[in-house]
This record gives structure tokens, sequence and C-alpha cells, in this order.
């Protein structure tokens, strides 16, 4: 049993397309826009990013690493034909929350498709995917029979979460106006995560909920950006929100935390002693003060005689 007041160790993903390498609000330079990346990790205490639309090639997801090697380890897949101009797939993990060793990336579909495998402290392995759908519902069916059959040729485990900018909604509820999307690519999505076993647990916690991620031009919104899991991981999935990120985009970033079932539960921690008292003259007085009364009311007390 967990002890009272405790909590179980956990770890917060967050998803978001970042819409590029650069923005006005950082600079023009290639890599700025990771400055923004690394202060959301630290700012919303986040251990898991995936990341969409980075437009990042692997020589500018080197430099980035470097320059935030304390903080950051950076897991990249580029756009084959564009590197810095189009689509893209990362995962930004915090070094300082989870230890980066031994962390494996299998690409699915170049740009496009990434799984990771994260080991955890408490034995297991963490498997997640990260999807930038094409824009193009068209593509769709081609796609998502691409991510499963990648899936299976590589002979990867089950993933525990599929997170990313899926541009589409499975169902009217996620947009508004409420309209429904192409049943091809609805239909080839469904089969996809149906084969991975994962489901819309944020749905399923929220039947009649409305959280958007995107605001088109033209006003409306929908909630194409999602955090798909398997219902073993669903189980320990809570704190879902949608936030304003401190990475310049046009997209909000959805996050959940991940409280695993085998990690130790956690409580409030223990007492110390503020390190600028150490400093205050006045409260060390008054405890060198009391101490000596306390001293003194001790050798005045009447002696144990053993009865």
């Amino acid at each position: 049993m967990p002890p009272p007041n405790g909590h179980r160790a956990n770890i917060r993903l967050a998803s978001l397309n970042m819409r590029g390498r650069s923005s006005p609000l950082t600079g023009t330079g290639p890599i700025l826009k990771w400055t923004a990346v690394a202060k959301a990790l630290r700012s919303q205490q986040i251990g898991i990013l995936a990341l969409q639309e980075t437009h990042l090639s692997d020589e500018l997801a080197m430099q980035a690493e470097q320059l935030f090697s304390r903080r950051l380890a950076i897991y990249n897949s580029p756009d084959p034909e564009n590197p810095t101009s189009s689509a893209g797939v990362a995962f930004a993990i915090n070094k300082e929350k989870l230890d980066t060793n031994n962390i494996t990336l299998t690409t699915l579909i170049p740009g496009r498709a990434i799984f990771l495998s994260i080991p955890q402290k408490h034995g297991d392995t963490l498997h997640l995917i990260n999807i930038y759908a094409p824009n193009d519902l068209s593509q769709h069916t081609r796609f998502w029979a691409k991510v499963d059959s990648q899936w299976s040729a590589h002979h990867l485990p089950p993933p525990d979460m599929m997170a990313g900018d899926f541009n589409m909604v499975e169902a009217p509820l996620d947009r508004t106006p409420a309209r429904t999307d192409s049943e091809s690519a609805t239909a080839a999505l469904r089969s996809c995560r149906q084969s991975l076993n994962l489901q819309d647990i944020w749905r399923q916690t929220f039947p009649d909920g409305r959280s958007f991620t995107y605001t088109s031009s033209h006003n409306t919104m929908s909630r194409i950006d999602r955090i798909y899991a398997n219902p073993a991981t669903g189980r320990c999935l809570s704190d879902w929100s949608v936030e304003p990120s401190v990475i310049p985009s046009n997209h909000r970033m959805t996050l959940v935390r991940f409280a695993p079932q085998h990690a130790p539960f956690i409580g409030k921690g223990r007492w110390s002693w503020p390190l600028g008292l150490l400093h205050d003259k006045p409260l060390n007085q008054t405890i060198h003060t009391l101490g000596l009364e306390l001293q003194e009311q001790l050798r005045t007390l009447p002696q144990n005689d053993g009865t």
C-alpha cells in the first residue's frame, strides 16, 4: 500500500507541432527556436516532448543538442527531400528527469513517423510513436498502412502511446463547427491504431469534452493533436491538459502525466532548514541562547536512580 499523502513517481509527456525551427519571436537563426524547446522542458516540467514539423536536419539537430547538452537530448528524423523546410519529427528528452542511456530510435517513415524505446528506472521500457500525418487526407490510407507495416517489419514491441499531429479527427465533436472528416482517412487511422491496440484515452475520459489544439485561418478549431495509449497505459495517465507553449507555434501543446504502475511511491519529502537562515544572526543568537538554557535545565534535572 502507498504511504499516506504519497504519489507515484511520474513523467509528464507532451506533444506539439512546433511549426518549423525558426520564428520571428525567437530570431532567424537556424536553431534559435530550440532555446524555447529547452525552456519548455524546464518551465512546464516535461520529461518527453514529441515534436512535429521540426524542419530539422541531422546536422542542425546535432548543433541544438550540443548547445543544450546538459538538459536536452534530441532524437530526430528529418524529411529526406527537404529536411530544413518540410515535415520532420523528433523527440526532445529532458535529461534532468530521464536517463538517456540505452534509448533506441526506429524510423518508420522518414520525417513522418518514429518509434522510441526508453528504459525506465523500475525495469520496464516505455515505447512511444511520434506521428506527423500528411495534410492531404487522400494520402492517409497509404500512410497509416505503411506505419502499421513498418512497425511489423521491424518486429517492434507494442507501443504504449502514440502522439502527434494527425491532421484529421475521428469524431465531429473534435471540430467546431462540428463536421466529419474523410471516411477513408478516418478508417485508415482507426485500422492502424486497432492493430497497435491504441485508444483515444482523453475522449474516453471526457466523452462530451471539447478541447481544441489548432485554430485555422478561417477561425475553425480542431483537436488534430492527440495522444493515444493502450488500455494498460491509459490507466496510468492523468492530468490531461491543452496549454499554450513557450515554443512559438500556431498549435497548442497537449500534455498528460504518466505514473507507471510499478514506479515507487513518493511522499512529501523530508523537512529541511532553509539555507538562507544559516546567515540570520538574530535567529542564530536566539537559537544559541535557547540551547544554553536547555543545557542548564538538563544539568539541574534529578539523577535517575534506576527505579
